[in-house]
């Protein structure tokens, strides 16, 4: 077994990931909805602070940033610390395949602070939001959306504004300014391992964005789907 501490500081044991995790993460319909990751997480994970027969309520009740660790720790100690990509340049005019090799012991992981809830003051309209952390009750909920959109993925995690709850129109009538501070805001008080790729393509140098979950070779390496 292999025992980390998560950015929120509780301890976790994990075992590595078997066909049976393999086979969930490759179901599409458990995918869009979410539960394919939730299943992994319960499946491998032994021990959770005290808890030794964690359930999938105390998954969901994870923290995003604690959720991501533990996948990328799955991954890590299943296949290995090294993971091999093929990155396509979004340059329509190159569209070159580029090879790029992540260890995931040099992934930084930020610690989460004692505070769960954050009070911010928009800078345009100074109205008062009070918001908290993504989790995976609020995972499971935006991966339910048909379309979900930047103004949801803020809403999901604003608990309310000048202390009424908010609303979609509400974050429609929000100003550019005021919603991209706040968004700048919710990112900057976010904790745990950073999975961001920015590397130049070898043949153009156009800059090539990504995230390690979101990549086929981060799970499945040598397999294309």
């Amino acid at each position: 077994m292999h025992v980390f501490e998560l950015p929120s500081g509780v301890e976790v044991e994990l075992r590595e990931m078997t066909g049976a995790e393999e086979e969930l993460l490759t179901n599409q319909r458990l995918i869009r909805t979410g539960d394919a990751v939730n299943q992994v997480l319960r499946n491998c994970i032994v021990r959770l602070g005290d808890n030794d027969e964690p359930v999938v309520k105390d998954v969901l009740d994870l923290l995003s940033g604690d959720r991501l660790f533990i996948l990328v720790k799955l991954r890590q100690i299943s296949l290995g610390d090294e993971v091999e990509l093929e990155l396509t340049c979004a340059n329509p005019a190159c569209r070159a395949t580029n090879l790029v090799t992540i260890d995931i012991e040099e992934l930084e992981t930020t610690p989460y602070g004692e505070d769960r809830e954050f009070d911010f003051t928009l800078p345009g309209s100074d109205r008062k939001v009070r918001f908290g952390y993504l989790d995976g009750h609020k995972e499971k909920r935006l991966a339910a959306l048909k379309e979900p959109s930047i103004s949801s993925a803020m809403l999901i995690r604003i608990i309310d504004i000048d202390g009424a709850a908010p609303s979609k129109k509400l974050m429609n009538d929000m100003s550019l300014r005021d919603r991209s501070t706040l968004r700048q805001e919710m990112l900057r008080v976010d904790a745990g391992v950073d999975t961001t790729l920015e590397v130049d393509c070898e043949s153009c140098g156009t800059r090539i964005r990504t995230r390690l979950e979101a990549e086929p070779g981060f799970l499945f390496p040598g397999v294309r789907l």
